[in-house]
């Protein structure tokens, strides 16, 4: 029996967005998404750039050998984008997730790396075949905080793993049986970072446009605060059929011809949406309206303290500063704040209440740049010093890694680190979405981790 694919996608900028830093390529051998991000740095170049090695990686292969195509395409991603940062250092931060299925008429080739997904519908349940590389899933993973909590948790922009030219960041590979009437998504964190599987499941019975529009609309419902790309695939019976299409940024940016211009036009569009630079990633999983409290809290600051100055009215804002923490770089060691990075009129409103001998520079990348846009932040100086202790024992697993050591480190109790960052929000159910409790119950296979060489929490030095 010959299975083949029927598909549609669908890329776009969302609701909030500037420009599309996801890509997509579709073929009757291959569905893949790349959701591109780094702060000043250009996204939607390194989302284009692996798409392009999956799209010259495509053809009638099968079994392992489309697994290995797969991995040779994104190791020459990673190559390129590496190159481009060597020549660019203010390229430094870019990077692509990947994630999708190459089809050999009988099994899928799944491949994924970051935090895009790929999902099978099958008799009503919706199975998710990919496993997050992020923190958050970590926590999930663990129990300590639930998926729909994930979705608004402060620290659900660190990503463990992403193409960006490190030799050390890895896809998850693997085969997976089909059969004919499964449903096939893959989909970038437009979607299933605003929305729970729950949600996603309700949506996926019907005809494949109307499907893929309520989806889109499931998004956007969310506020659609990231650029969206989806595709769907049904397995059939019969010969395969449709053109190979690329969709996103891949469809609008050569990246064969990355000249100053181009980088400097993306880097552009970027700045257009990330006013401040020195956010970073952070800025990419800007919060929705409900969760923007620290936004508002820095424009209230800005209209306030002027008011105080004439009035003496600002003292309560300046107070309230004061009950905030976050981690920051302090020279070339960590350092715990007290009070909002953010400066307002020029004030500084925040100081350094404790010093570590701690070097940025020895934590993991991830975490470097955290640390850095001064994202990791806590509610109060205990929590504060929690994220800190964790950040010296990834410290102290980079230098070991680095100097060829492998003893194991001796491992915190839960209470020392509770798995390494505060869940902030996460101890608390957040606020009910509308519409995202779907009107007819729905079963959803839960999730396992497809790499099972992955650790819980993982270091990637």
């Amino acid at each position: 029996m010959t299975l083949a694919l029927r598909y549609l996608a669908h890329s776009e900028i969302g609701l909030v967005r500037r420009n599309n830093q996801d890509s997509a390529y579709t073929s009757p051998t291959m569905l893949m998404v790349a959701d591109g991000m780094g702060g000043a740095a250009a996204g939607d170049l390194a989302s284009a750039i692996a798409i392009r090695e999956l799209q010259e990686a495509d053809g009638p292969l099968t079994g392992e050998a489309m697994l290995t195509a797969i991995d040779a395409a994104i190791a020459k991603a990673s190559r390129s984008i590496s190159d481009l940062i060597e020549d660019d250092p203010a390229l430094d931060g870019m990077g692509s997730t990947v994630c999708g299925f190459m089809f050999d008429g009988n099994q899928l080739g799944l491949a994924n790396i970051g935090d895009s997904r790929a999902y099978r519908y099958r008799d009503g349940i919706l199975t998710r075949l990919t496993r997050d590389h992020s923190w958050v899933q970590t926590l999930v993973d663990e129990g300590r905080i639930t998926e729909a909590e994930a979705l608004e948790h402060p620290h659900r922009s660190l990503i463990l793993r992403v193409i960006n030219g490190s030799t050390q960041h890895l896809p998850d590979l693997e085969l997976v049986d089909v059969q004919a009437g499964d449903r096939l998504l893959v989909c970038s964190d437009g979607l299933c970072g605003m929305v729970t599987d729950t949600v996603i499941a309700a949506e996926m019975d019907g005809e494949l446009p109307q499907v893929l529009e309520s989806l889109i609309k499931v998004a956007h419902a969310e506020g659609g605060l990231d650029n969206i790309t989806i595709i769907l695939a049904d397995v059939v019976e019969g010969e395969p059929s449709g053109t190979p299409e690329v969709l996103g940024a891949a469809a609008a940016i050569d990246p064969d011809d990355v000249s100053e211009n181009t980088i400097t036009l993306a880097a552009g569009q970027l700045a257009e949406v990330v006013p401040d630079p020195s956010a970073g990633e952070t800025a990419r999983y800007a919060p929705t309206a409900k969760h923007r409290v620290r936004t508002w809290a820095t424009v209230l600051l800005a209209i306030l303290i002027p008011l105080a100055l004439i009035g003496g009215a600002g003292y309560g804002w300046y107070h309230y500063t004061q009950g905030q923490y976050y981690l920051g770089a302090n020279a070339e060691q960590i350092a715990i704040y007290q009070g909002i990075p953010e400066p307002v009129f020029n004030l500084p409103l925040s100081q350094v209440i404790q010093e570590d001998d701690t070097r940025v520079a020895d934590l993991p990348g991830y975490f470097q740049e955290q640390v850095r846009a001064k994202a990791l932040t806590a509610e109060s100086l205990p929590a504060a010093q929690r994220i800190l202790q964790t950040l010296r024992l990834k410290a102290e697993q980079c230098i070991e890694q680095r100097s060829g050591w492998h003893s194991p480190s001796p491992t915190p109790s839960p209470s020392e680190t509770t798995s390494g960052l505060p869940t902030g929000s996460a101890s608390s159910s957040p606020t009910a979405k509308p519409g995202a409790t779907p009107s007819v119950p729905t079963a959803i296979a839960t999730p396992q981790p497809t790499d099972t060489s992955t650790p819980a929490a993982p270091t990637e030095c």
